[in-house]
């Protein structure tokens, strides 16, 4: 998701992105107004999540599944994924030289002052919005990575895991716990501190402020398509080391001169290593 300054984008009098070539075509503009395009920390782990979004928005749903679920590493090697990796060096080009080993919640801060216009980021971003005073609409703006072709939803599921237990009080425990957890209220009353949205259907999402219910619709129509994907970095789609390979791959790109072309054959090779 792209988090958003009002401020900013109004500086500029421009409309919120909804394809690349509108996404890339702005940050000149924020440069000629003493604003940074993106709001980025330099670390492994932001550049994964902003990979898998540029694959889910450039390549599609379907070529997502293909190169990140199903690990084909024809689609590793594509044109398509090369394009992947030229949209990632046009963003590159839109951080500050200070972005190196930032935090993700000072790279949030950033928007939340006006020092930068974007970030690409999880829900848990919105946190810091709310604790900041912001409110969504007014302050700042939550709208989707651009996408092309099918569309499509990255969710990364937070989850709790419970160990066997030798007794039956133990279970019982466990079991009034997971029912907690799983109340509707209690589901809307996490998620609004959270950011994120309810991993129940039936909950009330009205309670929701607009970032979550537009979050929950998104995922709901991309679900029912069948174009919700796993995400990649949180390794749902792939194993650990297969993601941290990739990521070896990916924040190189980023952080080099290394060409598209280079990244998508390295970025097979080192999957094809790590299966």
């Amino acid at each position: 998701m792209i988090w958003a300054s009002k401020a900013a984008f109004d500086r500029i009098g421009a409309e919120y992105p909804t394809t690349w070539d509108e996404f890339n075509a702005l940050a000149p503009r924020f440069v000629e107004a003493g604003i940074i395009p993106i709001a980025h920390g330099g670390q492994a782990w932001q550049e994964a999540y902003m990979f898998e979004a540029l694959v889910l928005g450039v390549g599609g749903a379907d070529f997502y599944r293909t190169a990140l679920v199903d690990l084909s590493l024809d689609a590793l090697r594509s044109e398509t994924m090369q394009s992947v990796f030229t949209q990632m060096a046009e963003i590159r080009g839109m951080v500050d030289e200070d972005f190196s080993g930032r935090d993700w919640n000072l790279a949030t801060a950033m928007v939340i002052n006006g020092e930068a216009a974007m970030q690409i980021m999880g829900d848990w971003a919105k946190g810091e919005f709310t604790n900041a005073g912001k409110v969504p609409g007014e302050d700042f703006a939550c709208i989707p990575v651009p996408k092309t072709g099918d569309g499509g939803f990255v969710y990364l599921v937070n989850s709790l895991s419970f160990f066997a237990q030798p007794d039956e009080e133990g279970s019982e425990a466990q079991a009034t716990l997971a029912s907690a957890i799983m109340e509707p209220d209690v589901q809307v009353a996490f998620n609004k501190a959270k950011g994120a949205i309810p991993a129940r259907v039936d909950a009330d999402m009205s309670a929701l402020d607009a970032c979550a219910q537009a979050a929950a619709a998104d995922f709901s129509a991309s679900d029912t398509a069948g174009t919700a994907v796993p995400t990649f970095a949180g390794t749902h789609a792939a194993q650990a080391s297969v993601v941290g390979a990739a990521t070896d791959v990916i924040t190189e790109f980023f952080n080099t001169d290394m060409t598209p072309e280079e990244a998508a054959d390295q970025l097979a090779d080192a999957v094809e290593l790590a299966l």
